[in-house]
């Protein structure tokens, strides 16, 4: 592959069936972009299946209140972390002096563990009345202790290219998370049962890293740390800023609303990130590869993967919001119960915010590799600074709808700023053929749904299942005659992984 890399460089001009051949033949990127979908899609599939249960069993209030503690735990861990974590991946993923650098990362971030668990215990308990009321401070405790340790090690695992053995670790987290939530719920635990499976997920994900972890501790220089210094502050601000934008909306809702409106907004935001699975997959798999190319010199590689990349995750990504549209009240309906119904329109809008999310997670994911973390750091402070105008002048008057139209705007001016400052690095096209073709499937996908809830009313579960179900083949056959290199790419790519492939297609 590296032949073929260097001979496009030379000569400029790449093939856009052979990126696609190289960044998903069966080689190392393609089998981890193959994990990396399937271990998303497990992991939200189990997800849903708790959240399901627990809105049906336990209410929309143990879910917003589980919600505030996934949201007082990222800010923790994103302390505990400081950004040596990006750093670390960045300079691993480098090949230069592996070791020296994973042991480096995992001292400092033991250090900073150990200072956030005093200052939560000493300096933040005393104002988390109505969360130590609840009996959650020593499992956020516990949570941070296990998801720092846990981070150390993914650190080793995603650095050293094993990204598919990172994506099944965090499919069994989530699945021994669902299980024991699910048991601990219906035992009467409530939210601590709730905050106990998180726990127990994450030192599963630690046991399974472990045994794919090649890197050993030995001596560092502070010429180490010192390398990764600039880097890790970038990246702690970066990742401090996007944290505010994925969850300032949540605790923003707890505090103007109360945690059943919370469970209300976010129940609905967990379906709608369904469309991120291709982006979101093919993000982790190639950052350590552009970070090499980017080394390399690489840069006409660089651009025609990462269009391509672009063009596969709106395959999913532009389907799945059309539908969601149309379906949206009784997806709520169907999946949460009749409560979560009045999510509708914020359903709607975070539904639409995330073609948005897929722009902006692809370009700041190259940014990252190009070692850009500054700008990175300020597209997501603006981001950060612009919903939180928005959500505090949108909330009080139009409560979870109004905190999901600030999100879409938000996540509109985010995704057309990552593209502008990416394109001052490096230019990344869009194939508008492709694109086109994939609007022109949706649209006819679009109107067969419209009309079959016209002719015949969606009153049960398994309809709607049909009905979605139906959409996605009707979507599909029309991009395959539309497009025949997409249907060629994902043949092939079927055949290579022995599922059978019909010939009518």
């Amino acid at each position: 592959m590296e032949e073929h890399i260097l001979s496009a460089s030379h000569t400029g001009v790449v093939d856009p069936r052979h990126i696609v051949r190289q960044m998903l033949g069966i080689d190392a990127v393609r089998r981890q972009a193959i994990i990396s979908v399937g271990a998303n899609i497990g992991v939200t599939l189990v997800g849903y299946i708790a959240t399901v249960y627990i809105a049906h069993v336990a209410g929309a209030e143990i879910l917003g209140a589980y919600y505030l503690f996934l949201a007082y735990y990222s800010l923790a861990i994103l302390g505990a972390d400081g950004g040596l974590g990006g750093a670390a991946v960045k300079k691993i993923s480098e090949g230069k002096d592996e070791d020296a650098y994973f042991t480096a990362q995992a001292m400092i971030r033991l250090v900073l563990l150990i200072l956030c668990i005093a200052i939560i215990v000493v300096v933040l308990s005393p104002f988390m009345k109505d969360f130590a009321g609840a009996g959650l401070i020593p499992w956020l405790i516990l949570a941070l202790a296990a998801g720092s340790l846990s981070g150390i090690i993914s650190t080793g695992v995603y650095g050293g290219g094993k990204i598919g053995a990172l994506q099944v670790s965090e499919l069994a987290s989530h699945v021994v998370r669902v299980i024991v939530q699910i048991a601990a719920v219906y035992a009467g635990f409530s939210i601590a049962g709730m905050a106990g499976g998180f726990v127990v997920g994450v030192c599963a994900a630690l046991v399974i890293n472990v045994r794919f972890l090649h890197f050993r501790i030995t001596a560092f220089r502070w010429e180490h740390v010192r390398e990764m210094f600039p880097y890790a502050g970038w990246g702690f601000l970066t990742a401090l800023a996007g944290v505010l934008v994925a969850y300032a909306d949540t605790v923003l809702v707890g505090y103007f609303l109360d945690s059943t409106e919370v469970g209300l907004y976010r129940a609905p935001m967990q379906l709608a990130t369904l469309a991120l699975f291709v982006s979101t997959s093919l993000s982790m798999s190639l950052f350590p590869r552009i970070s090499r190319w980017n080394e390399e010199h690489n840069v006409e590689y660089i651009r025609h993967a990462v269009s391509r990349a672009l063009s596969y995750s709106l395959v999913l990504a532009v389907p799945l919001v059309a539908g969601g549209l149309i379906l949206a009240e009784r997806l709520l309906y169907f999946l949460y119960g009749s409560p979560f119904v009045v999510a509708t329109a914020a359903f709607s809008l975070i539904l639409a915010a995330q073609i948005g999310m897929v722009i902006f997670t692809l370009d700041t994911m190259v940014l990252g590799a190009l070692g850009q973390p500054r700008a990175i750091f300020i597209l997501n402070a603006l981001s950060a600074v612009l919903l939180v105008l928005l959500e505090v002048f949108m909330i009080p008057g139009f409560g979870i709808t109004g905190a999901a139209t600030a999100l879409l705007v938000t996540c509109i001016a985010r995704a057309a700023g990552a593209r502008w400052v990416l394109s001052r690095h490096v230019h990344i096209g869009v194939e508008r053929r492709v694109i086109g073709n994939i609007l022109a499937a949706t649209m006819v996908m679009a109107v067969f749904i419209i009309g079959f809830r016209v002719l015949f009313s969606v009153f049960h579960v398994a309809v709607l299942i049909l009905v979605i179900a139906a959409g996605a083949l009707v979507f599909f056959l029309v991009l395959f005659r539309l497009d025949r290199t997409i249907h060629d790419e994902i043949c092939e790519l079927a055949t290579h992984l022995g599922i059978p492939w019909p010939s009518w297609l």
